[in-house]
């Protein structure tokens, strides 16, 4: 450490802030502010989750926090913005997944498999963004001019990965002959459905475990 850098860390150690670092205060504040929107977007997952979007006021949220529904509007525009946000949250790290496991050197098939187990353990991990994103998406939720765009597009970027390896696959033999979108949106909603019976995460299970369910994904799109 040469001597610039030895009084740079001298002047940081103080409490007072360096010209452009912000001073341990503003860290404590933001990291306040911080706590205070994962709380909202914990509890807001949870009520859309168990109640639907209608079913959920940004009273109910901002009571079951012990906020007053002022302070959520700090944190989003409006309703919608904070259900956007709860969707989104957890959707980036299904997706970077996903688009992992589908570049992955693995027979197609066997590609189709991992992703639709990664999806399984990643709505598990978030059961209530799982349940949320099933009702989303299967036939007879949200009316598809009521899902936020940017959610809709994540969706369609999901679906889009699947109907890739789904087309590999059927070049190679693997995976069974069909329209490779088609085919994507269809397991798509069979994920979607096994996520609202799933008896880890369901309240209303129905005795089907997931590896009962990745071997019927196996045999109703491999030719394994």
């Amino acid at each position: 450490m040469n001597k610039q850098e030895a009084a740079a860390a001298v002047r940081g150690s103080g409490d007072g802030a360096e010209a452009g670092r912000p001073s341990p205060r503003e860290i404590r504040r933001r990291q306040r502010i911080e706590l205070s929107r994962e709380q909202l977007l914990e509890t807001a997952e949870e009520l859309f989750a168990r109640n639907g979007y209608y079913e959920t006021s940004l009273k109910d949220v901002a009571e079951m926090c012990e906020f007053s529904v002022a302070s959520i509007y700090s944190f989003f525009d409006s309703k919608e913005d904070l259900y956007l946000a709860v969707l989104m949250r957890r959707g980036a790290g299904q997706r970077e997944e996903m688009g992992r496991l589908a570049a992955e050197e693995m027979p197609a098939g066997e590609r189709l498999v991992a992703m639709v187990r990664a999806q399984i353990e990643h709505r598990r991990r978030y059961p209530a963004w799982g349940q949320l994103h099933a009702q989303m998406t299967k036939i007879g939720g949200r009316a598809s001019g009521d899902v936020p765009e940017l959610y809709r597009t994540f969706y369609q970027e999901l679906v889009g990965l699947l109907a890739g390896v789904i087309a590999e696959g059927q070049h190679e033999g693997t995976i069974r002959p069909g329209d490779p979108h088609a085919l994507a949106r269809l397991c798509s909603a069979l994920i979607d459905s096994f996520t609202l019976m799933d008896p880890v995460i369901s309240t209303e299970p129905e005795g089907i475990d997931a590896e009962d369910f990745l071997q019927f994904v196996r045999e109703t799109f491999t030719t394994a």
